[in-house]
């Protein structure tokens, strides 16, 4: 585990000793080990109520999840994009709630087959998008506009493609390379690329590429 500042291990050991707090995770990119000088510390709490906490320790923001069990084994069952948060965690301490939780998140996280539901709401999105930039023509700014506006919704489409459910931002840059099935190579790239006329074309096919699957698997 990374060295944490010394504000944020502080910060944790006084967990410790509130009172209903049965466990505590680092999670985040402290608990991947790629953070940054100045990387907020991102903290899960197991207890008995549940709030999100902001709060500065000596220049040193730390963001820290209360939730009770109950409540994190919901979101995992209910949110898909949940997962993601605890496959990276590292546990604190512990009175065996978290590492219950972690292992319910991994066989989510496995088993997850992207629904029908989503598969249609992403392909009409799609076809939407192709309508759009196709009534674009030549207006290169409504071009950039609609390119720019749905890249999320791309990104989704290609997830959903490989079974995943959607991740966080920083994870979804993170696990791009890692994804089996892609549209072309250096699709990414592409997607994001400084020259708006590679945004476009790349749009574009993954489009084509996208609601093929979509639509037929």
């Amino acid at each position: 585990m990374p060295t944490l500042p010394p504000p944020a291990s502080r910060a944790i050991e006084t967990l410790r000793y509130l009172p209903g707090v049965r466990g505590a995770a680092l999670t985040g990119s402290w608990a991947r080990g790629d953070a940054a000088q100045g990387s907020d510390v991102d903290l899960l709490v197991l207890c008995g109520e549940n709030h999100f906490e902001a709060t500065w320790h000596e220049g040193v923001l730390i963001e820290t999840s209360y939730t009770t069990y109950e409540h994190a084994l919901e979101k995992l069952a209910k949110t898909p994009m949940e997962p993601y948060r605890w496959l990276d965690a590292k546990i604190l301490f512990d009175d065996g709630g978290l590492a219950d939780l972690m292992r319910t998140a991994r066989s989510t996280y496995a088993c997850y087959t992207t629904p029908e539901s989503e598969k249609r709401r992403l392909a009409h999105w799609l076809r939407s998008l192709e309508l759009k930039l196709s009534a674009a023509g030549n207006d290169a700014l409504k071009v950039r506009f609609f390119t720019a506006t749905n890249a999320w919704i791309l990104l989704e489409a290609v997830w959903a493609v490989n079974n995943r459910p959607m991740p966080p931002t920083a994870t979804a840059y993170r696990l791009c390379p890692q994804l089996d099935c892609i549209p072309f190579p250096h699709w990414f790239e592409e997607l994001f690329h400084e020259n708006e006329t590679h945004r476009a074309e790349a749009t574009r096919k993954i489009i084509s590429w996208a609601v093929e699957r979509l639509e037929n698997n």
